[in-house]
């Protein structure tokens, strides 16, 4: 059985959401919350494993992304939104868990998003993921040292800890991102992550 809390400010969609899982005897609703801080309380009162978590379009952005990455810190999410966020997304990839789905997102799209979750999974809907980097984009391809860095990357390991998993010195793994990030025009560790994901070059 997979416990899950439900959060949307209006009754209609909090309605919505609780008939996109009721169809799957596996998934229990552990409380709905209308708001942030509501869904707040709940998590600290009540045992779940995942916020199911829909944005309205109307909503604070700023205040938004400061509540999911404060609740990213405490539990997986799967968010219901309508436009891509590059913070929270990269946030999500560097947690290794969570997702983001369309709000339009048919009842089977949510309950597949949810279960990936739980099983330690991300997730999310290519609308609402940065852009594909195109062929000019990459001067050339990755080596086969270079994409084991970026695998380990978005393992959200350490330099000194790809140095000793692959067995090379941190100057040589240090030389290996700053051609990543050139090749895949990325100006960050989680940009590079984030393209490579978009990219195909890394497998979830």
């Amino acid at each position: 059985m997979v416990d899950i809390w439900v959060m949307a400010t209006t009754p209609a969609r909090r309605e919505l959401l609780l008939r996109s899982v009721a169809a799957d005897p596996s998934i229990r609703v552990a409380g709905t919350a209308p708001t942030f801080a509501v869904l707040r309380s709940l998590i600290a009162e009540t045992p779940a494993e995942v916020a199911v978590v829909d944005l309205q379009p109307d909503m604070d952005s700023a205040s938004v992304r400061e509540w999911l990455l404060e609740l990213l810190d405490l539990v997986a999410i799967v968010v219901l939104a309508s436009e891509h966020d590059p913070e929270l997304f990269h946030r999500l990839v560097r947690s290794r868990t969570g997702g983001i789905l369309r709000r339009d997102a048919s009842p089977e799209q949510i309950v597949h998003a949810v279960r990936s979750v739980v099983s330690g999974l991300m997730i999310f809907d290519s609308d609402l993921m940065p852009p594909r980097p195109d062929e000019s984009t990459l001067i050339e391809p990755l080596t086969v040292r270079e994409s084991e860095v970026l695998r380990l990357l978005a393992d959200s390991l350490g330099n000194k800890e790809i140095a000793a998993r692959l067995n090379i010195s941190e100057h040589t793994i240090k030389f290996h991102i700053r051609s990543i990030l050139g090749k895949l025009g990325a100006s960050s560790r989680t940009e590079a992550v984030s393209r490579g994901l978009r990219a195909g070059l890394i497998e979830l």
